[in-house]
């Protein structure tokens, strides 16, 4: 086969990680990246356990800061030739009420959640247009569609993943250019801290502790979008935990 390759931001730990192993798996070739050089090191450590790193490059980088995102798609493209598809994942939560917010850490998590996905975007896409090929894929919540109390913050960034992914696809389309977006449930991985996964438990699920989705369940999906026909266009996917 011939070789492909994806970038993957956030892709050391849980949904990230996952997707990246698959696509080692099969082949591909594989950049990640994020900016906590301790998980870095872990994965790179993971994937030398299991012969996987051959096709891998791992880089410590801040997608929000536009001079780091920019070596990560230079570095990829010196070792790599080409850029097939890019993987938004890389993101973060926060969880309170409207009368209790810290602004500053809104803020934050829109710099990561949305602002950081289209400094990416834009350094990836200028690659794309050149090659007249290229898969975007941005995850953005079900918490984009479905409303919760105290997730109004976190909801309203990834709803704005929803529309940047439906505006870009619109734009980049007559590049050869798809666009996809993914909408997961709950997924188990390290996403909540204890104090605010306790207070889901008590508030929300009743003290019970419900079905999770795996990371492994999403990068089979990813697999699946990054190997559509030419002639189909995956636009959004939505998978839920099932069972709750």
């Amino acid at each position: 086969m011939p070789n492909k390759t994806i970038i993957i931001s956030g892709g050391v730990t849980g949904i990230g990680a996952a997707a990246a192993l698959k696509f080692l798996e099969e082949g591909w070739q594989v950049s990640v990246f994020s900016n906590i050089k301790e998980h870095n090191e872990e994965f790179l450590k993971l994937a030398q356990s299991q012969g996987l790193n051959r096709k891998l490059l791992v880089m410590e980088a801040d997608i929000t800061k536009e001079d780091s995102v920019k070596k990560v798609v230079n570095e990829t493209k010196k070792k790599f030739k080409t850029v097939d598809v890019l993987f938004n994942n890389a993101g973060m939560g926060y969880f309170v009420e409207a009368d209790k917010v810290d602004i500053k850490k809104f803020d934050q998590m829109l710099e990561v959640n949305i602002v950081g996905m289209a400094n990416l975007t834009k350094q990836i896409i200028p690659v794309m247009k050149k090659q007249k090929q290229g898969l975007v894929i941005n995850v953005s919540s079900i918490a984009a569609k479905v409303g919760h109390a105290k997730s109004e913050f976190y909801a309203a960034s990834k709803s704005a993943v929803l529309q940047y992914s439906e505006g870009l696809r619109q734009e980049v389309s007559k590049f050869g250019i798809k666009v996809s977006v993914l909408c997961p449930g709950m997924v188990k991985t390290n996403f909540w801290d204890a104090k605010e996964y306790s207070r889901r438990k008590k508030e929300v699920w009743k003290g019970k502790d419900p079905v999770f989705l795996y990371p492994e369940d999403l990068s089979r999906l990813i697999w699946f979008i990054a190997n559509q026909s030419p002639e189909a266009e995956i636009q959004e996917a939505t998978i839920m935990p099932f069972g709750n």
